[in-house]
């Protein structure tokens, strides 16, 4: 059974840190928002699609034209154990659900896989050291599997270099450089190119909750990397709609879509396998305070 562990990976770039915002008057909104609290405890809950993407593979001198249906879905609850200033420095994250469920039909012949990562239903603990994380499980020691994917996660980060530094008002808009993500991504990815065009349209209610609603748009390059060396070229052209309670500051849901394009090599059973997929994108997530 082919082993698709590169999805999971292509999920992070849309799966990044909690967004955090809070109303500062009638006119105005501190896009960025409050500092992190020791304490507290958000979950977050993702789905990312791939809808027939066209995917060509090719292992051992022979080519594979396949059709692929990917949706990968997450569920984490994360606690903030130590902050400084604006970044948080230790968290502790339970990795309820994380997988991706994989649809191929080539030559007529379809194939089903459901495959979950190797952290899946682990508690894991993460702390700053200097710009890196450093990642140990609770009560038990990782297997060599479990120990690549720790290498890869990052501990949650703060989203401040995507809002600008002052108070705006409603139908603001700005760029921000896709580099600014970097350290979002945690250590799967290198090498983030690319702009992003977003805007501050509206102030809407969420089952009652009232939301700021942020607009953002662009074209996002990067390498994704296979045991620590860059070798699959990412592209992504995406449109995210976020929706961020004033209340209590975190983004209450957000939905995109776009275009996705994977260009590279890959490990697979051991085996190098050139890998070239491109097809539609999409998905959304909801992340809330316990």
């Amino acid at each position: 059974m082919l082993k698709f562990k590169w999805v999971t990976a292509t999920a992070a770039v849309l799966f990044t840190a909690l967004g955090m915002g809070r109303a500062a008057d009638d006119d105005t909104f501190d896009l960025r928002g409050p500092a992190p609290e020791k304490g507290q405890v958000f979950i977050s809950k993702g789905t990312l699609k791939i809808k027939d993407a066209d995917t060509t593979m090719k292992v051992a001198g022979q080519t594979i034209n396949l059709k692929i249906n990917l949706v990968v879905t997450s569920e984490e609850e994360a606690k903030v154990l130590a902050v400084a200033g604006r970044n948080v420095t230790k968290c502790q994250t339970k990795i309820l659900k994380e997988r991706a469920d994989v649809t191929a039909n080539f030559g007529g012949m379809e194939m089903n896989h459901t495959e979950p990562t190797a952290l899946e239903k682990e508690t894991v603990i993460s702390e700053r050291d200097g710009k890196k994380w450093k990642h140990v499980l609770v009560d038990s020691k990782p297997t060599e599997k479990q120990k690549k994917e720790l290498d890869s996660r990052n501990g949650i980060e703060n989203d401040d270099d995507l809002y600008p530094k002052e108070k705006v008002k409603v139908g603001h808009t700005w760029k921000v450089e896709a580099a600014a993500l970097t350290k979002l991504l945690g250590n799967s990815f290198s090498d983030v190119k690319g702009t992003l065009n977003q805007k501050f349209v509206k102030v809407e209610d969420v089952d009652g909750d009232k939301c700021v609603v942020i607009e953002s748009s662009g074209k996002i390059t990067a390498k994704m990397k296979d045991d620590g060396e860059p070798t699959v070229d990412v592209e992504m052209e995406l449109k995210v709609t976020t929706h961020k309670s004033i209340k209590t500051g975190v983004s209450v849901k957000e939905k995109f879509e776009g275009k996705i394009k994977l260009e590279g090599t890959q490990k697979m059973d051991d085996i190098k396998v050139d890998i070239k997929m491109s097809g539609p994108i999409s998905g959304e997530s909801t992340s809330k305070l316990k």
